[in-house]
């Protein structure tokens, strides 16, 4: 922009005359292409320049009896002409002009050759141009900026409410929608069911194992986990070995039915288990518990329902593991 050479900007229709061109005949163009300047050149070379100034202090002259009807433009004009190249910057066409106090300056080219001319209008509008140009290259700027930075935000926020083991939701999201989900129960009686999972003796996998082949297997059950939920369901790493499904208008027995083919999949998975008590393969345990219009009063909030599900999961356990066992209300 400012350092754009001043051959984008210039005007290059420049009014030009001989040295030897006679006073009338300069005066003549000057009003004929309305113009305050003549840029006197000889062979293309500007040797002087003519301005309306020159043309006035020669008419007040002239009232004092002075005859110019001979006079030639090289004993008018002023001399020698600044001159600036092509490639100079509008930085530096703007310090010149300031400096010497110049309305216009004549541009050349490699040769010295006029080119085009630079008057304090066009350099104006070129700053004005360059300004707007700036104005939307930053506008664009900023608008690209904003865009990464709401790309960067989202992902910031996706990790936020991402287990990193697993690639489930964690207890943050799972918090978000249960409260959700269960204000939208009491205010329209819609049911939902949450079900607890838990990884059957994990302790002894990991003991005989090793930590690395317990990650392995906890995200194995994670995606077991995924593939068996219908798209409405939900479900999130509750912690360690532990997983919660939130499954929205869905009363006990579709829960039922959900749970018993997760703890199938998962057993048929194969995952050997070589310390289990249940037998050879990894298997889990779930508990589940249900809220209609008819029981929604009886949960305070989420809270309850899932410490409702965690008991179920307990006697899930309690009964000998690899079960399936709702609540007391499912019962």
């Amino acid at each position: 922009m400012i350092d754009d050479p001043i051959s984008k900007f210039m005007n290059r229709d420049v009014l030009t005359g001989d040295p030897s061109a006679p006073l009338s005949e300069v005066v003549s163009l000057m009003r004929s292409r309305v113009s305050s300047y003549l840029i006197v050149c000889d062979e293309r070379r500007p040797v002087g320049v003519i301005t309306e100034r020159d043309a006035v202090d020669v008419l007040d002259q002239a009232f004092d009896g002075q005859s110019f009807e001979d006079v030639a433009a090289s004993e008018l004009m002023t001399s020698p002409v600044h001159t600036l190249g092509e490639t100079s910057s509008m930085r530096e066409v703007m310090r010149i002009m300031k400096e010497r106090r110049f309305r216009r300056v004549p541009i050349v080219d490699d040769q010295d050759e006029l080119s085009g001319i630079v008057n304090l209008e066009e350099l104006q509008e070129a700053m004005n141009a360059a300004l707007e140009r700036r104005g939307r290259d930053l506008e664009v700027a900023v608008m690209a900026r904003t865009a990464e930075l709401q790309t960067a935000n989202a992902k910031l926020e996706e990790l936020s409410i991402r287990d990193g083991l697993t690639g489930l939701l964690n207890r943050r999201a799972m918090n978000d929608k249960l409260e959700n989900v269960h204000d939208v129960s009491r205010r329209y009686g819609n049911p939902y069911s949450v079900a607890l999972l838990d990884i059957d003796h994990f302790k002894t996998y990991n003991d005989a194992l090793g930590h690395v082949a317990g990650d392995d297997a906890i995200r194995e059950v994670a995606k077991l986990l995924q593939e068996s939920v219908r798209t409405s369901d939900t479900v999130y790493r509750y912690g360690g070995e532990e997983f919660l499904i939130v499954m929205p208008e869905t009363g006990g027995d579709s829960v039922d039915l959900v749970a018993e083919r997760i703890r199938q999949s998962v057993e048929e998975c194969a995952i050997p288990h070589p310390e289990s008590s249940v037998g050879p393969v990894v298997t889990i345990s779930v508990g589940f518990t249900s809220v209609t219009r008819h029981t929604i009063q009886r949960f305070a909030s989420w809270h309850d329902v899932v410490e409702e599900a965690d008991r179920a999961l307990y006697r899930a356990k309690k009964s000998g593991r690899n079960a399936v066992v709702g609540s007391a209300s499912e019962v």
